[in-house]
């Protein structure tokens, strides 16, 4: 811990403008972990990641967990879940990727950094399973060169990073295949109507269909879902995209809305 008591990974997860949230939320749930039983200073740290990261869904669940009747329990659990949730949605997004691109074989396009979604392209780059072209990002003449490419084998992404208005740039280490027939992102935030996620994500939405990939921790009510968002980051309908996969799931978007707003009841 640092002088002022606060753990480092708290800090850290609070100042954190290149990880996905997945990442964010994992390093922020160790730190809130450390000061579990210290009331005040777990409300403090609570207050220092719900002041750094104000567009990410699941500092929500976290503060909500953290200022339950049982905080090193509920922290605790939701530290165990995340890994099995985020496993869950990378085999669940795969598998839906897979069929896509077996339907209609081509490159897939992203914006912005999410493990999930890298971990999916990665997968399915490694192990197409007949589809004929790896699933690589091909950039858009039209825009901005928003969406960073992903060599086959899941080698390091090409293009612009761009996370809550933060940008830089990465090498490629492979050439591009195959013109974008699908989008795959990932989310900052899923609310009852609409999802959160970086600049960009909109126009790719529009252009070609996209399958957004989260966990249940990215689910917020409404009420939530309206206070978050920021620089760099984009308020996006659910209507206009493909499907959302939520943990094991593939959801319509009009479901992954309702599971959003079921929140709220709870």
């Amino acid at each position: 811990m640092d002088a002022r008591g606060l753990p480092a990974a708290v800090r850290a997860a609070a100042a954190d403008r290149r990880g996905g949230a997945m990442e964010v939320a994992a390093t922020a749930l160790d730190g809130l972990l450390e000061v579990a039983a210290d009331p005040p200073l777990l409300e403090e740290a609570v207050a220092v990641l719900l002041a750094g990261q104000p567009a990410m869904a699941p500092v929500w669940h976290l503060a909500v967990a953290a200022r339950g009747p049982d905080p090193a329990a509920a922290l605790a659990g939701l530290r165990r879940r995340l890994g099995a949730d985020a496993d869950a949605a990378v085999a669940a997004a795969t598998a839906w990727l897979r069929g896509r691109l077996a339907d209609t074989p081509g490159g897939v396009a992203t914006v912005s950094h999410s493990s999930l979604v890298d971990r999916v392209l990665a997968r399915v780059a490694a192990d197409p399973r007949g589809t004929p072209a790896s699933p690589v990002a091909a950039p858009d003449p039209d825009r901005d060169p928003d969406p960073h490419s992903h060599p086959p084998m899941g080698g390091p992404p090409d293009g612009r990073v761009a996370r809550g208005g933060n940008e830089g740039e990465r090498p490629s280490t492979a050439p591009v295949v195959g013109a974008p027939v699908v989008g795959v992102v990932g989310a900052d935030a899923v609310g009852p109507e609409a999802l959160l996620n970086a600049d960009g994500t909109g126009a790719l939405a529009a252009r070609l269909p996209t399958l957004v990939v989260a966990t249940a921790i990215k689910l917020v009510p409404g009420m939530v879902f309206e206070r978050l968002g920021g620089p760099g980051f984009e308020v996006v309908p659910l209507d206009s995209v493909a499907a959302v996969v939520v943990g094991p799931e593939v959801l319509s978007p009009a479901e992954a809305g309702r599971r959003a707003r079921d929140l709220a009841a709870g």
